[in-house]
């Protein structure tokens, strides 16, 4: 009996992704365990190992929206099995685009309901996640919109126009026209917009759209905070993990973060969700785009355990293991670019979260204490928070505290 190839649940975030493409050819023999296709969600990327040995017979192109738990393919044991799937192509619910492979004609799909909701799939209104997640963010009802994406699915460009109080669009128009390549202008190169650039684009975009945005800078001095770091890793040893001065600022963070628990928020529609839990998220840049793996419970972990979870969440980006999960349901962020000689600067937060922590070099400045004039090392700050639900003041006593802290460190205990 065939094999079915099945979407797997990456994380409890996961919804829907897309099918980037299948590593084997139609009727190709695939070993267990073997590499079969690639999907892409809106956070990383997973090559799906086969579930068995067979001959790959696919029902979804590559390029097509597909559901969790969606059956995509095929493992047929022999031919006379994979000619039998050929000429029957049994199409699971909700696929995508046909493959190569000959199968019985799909009904059409439905169109959007008279009423104005979206068409629903088992009681269940069609619509993006990231359109979902801005409905919910403002108090929308997906039921009474009309979605204008294949099928009459609910997508961003909808949600957009009812916040403009305008009707549903076809799609959303470009900010600016591009100019036509002549030869005057000619493109190096072509990048697409996919992938984790894709969710860089759409994150950024829609913080800006939906949060006042506010940013304070002050600066600490890091002394302590590097004699700190010396101790931990001369304690550690040669074997522990070496610490880094992400893991010290988390640390501190999650500390300020309990002290001023209305930072660790998030806007929901007409209400403001203070979280239990503080998950720091580490904005980092491997060269293919900006992602955030969160450390969880950071306020519950020690500055080795920070990070030695640091350590295993940057090396599982490398080799592009990373599960949705890891970069899913973050309460505040923490991005540095201290390395590259940046002091103060403007992060945008990461939506839905209320805040974002910049942090620029540290380096030695002259600074007058008790009459004298005095080198030390200075850590540049720079908070940006959302105005809607923090006031200037509480968002300068947050920073404040942080600063105390990375000054103090044994304020942190």
């Amino acid at each position: 009996m065939a094999l079915e190839i099945i979407v797997p649940k990456l994380g409890l975030t996961m919804e829907e992704a897309t099918l980037v493409k299948w590593t084997r050819s139609p009727g190709e023999q695939v070993a267990a365990e073997e590499i079969v296709l690639v999907l892409e969600t809106d956070k990383v990327t997973y090559e799906m190992p086969s579930p068995g040995a067979g001959l790959l017979h696919p029902l979804v192109q590559a390029g097509s929206n597909i559901k969790v738990k969606q059956v995509v393919g095929y493992l047929a044991a022999d031919q006379a099995e994979l000619n039998s799937l050929a000429a029957a192509g049994p199409a699971p619910a909700e696929a995508g685009p046909p493959s190569a492979a000959p199968k019985k004609a799909a009904p059409a799909p439905a169109a959007p309901t008279p009423t104005g909701g979206a068409a629903p799939r088992g009681g269940r209104v069609m619509s993006s996640p990231l359109a979902r997640a801005m409905a919910a963010q403002h108090g929308l009802d997906l039921a009474a919109l009309t979605g204008t994406g294949p099928g009459g699915r609910i997508v961003r460009a909808d949600i957009l126009k009812i916040l403009e109080g305008g009707p549903p669009a076809a799609a959303a128009a470009p900010a600016a026209p591009v100019p036509a390549e002549t030869g005057l202008l000619t493109a190096a190169q072509e990048i697409p917009i996919s992938g984790v650039r894709k969710v860089v684009f759409k994150n950024m975009h829609l913080s800006l759209q939906t949060q006042a945005q506010l940013t304070l800078t002050t600066e600490a001095s890091a002394g302590e905070m590097i004699r700190l770091r010396e101790r931990l890793n001369q304690a550690a040893g040669p074997d522990g993990p070496k610490i880094g001065y992400n893991a010290v600022i988390i640390k501190a963070l999650a500390q300020a973060l309990k002290k001023h628990p209305r930072v660790n928020a998030s806007v929901n529609g007409e209400v403001i969700k203070v979280w239990r839990e503080i998950h720091v998220g580490l904005a980092v840049d491997l060269g293919q785009g900006l992602i955030v793996p969160k450390v969880r419970q950071a306020g519950l972990k020690t500055i080795p355990e920070i990070q030695a979870e640091l350590d295993r969440l940057i090396n599982l980006a490398k080799r592009g293991q990373l599960m949705p999960d890891d970069l899913a349901l973050g309460t505040v962020t923490v991005t540095n670019l201290g390395a590259w000689d940046i002091d103060h600067f403007t992060p945008i937060v990461n939506c839905p979260e209320s805040a974002i922590l910049g942090v620029g070099r540290i380096v030695d400045k002259p600074v007058a204490k008790e009459g004298q004039v005095v080198v030390e090392p200075r850590l540049a700050l720079s908070l940006s928070f959302d105005h809607r639900i923090i006031d200037g003041a509480p968002g300068a006593a947050f920073l404040k505290t942080l600063k105390d802290m990375l000054e103090e460190p044994l304020l942190m205990l």
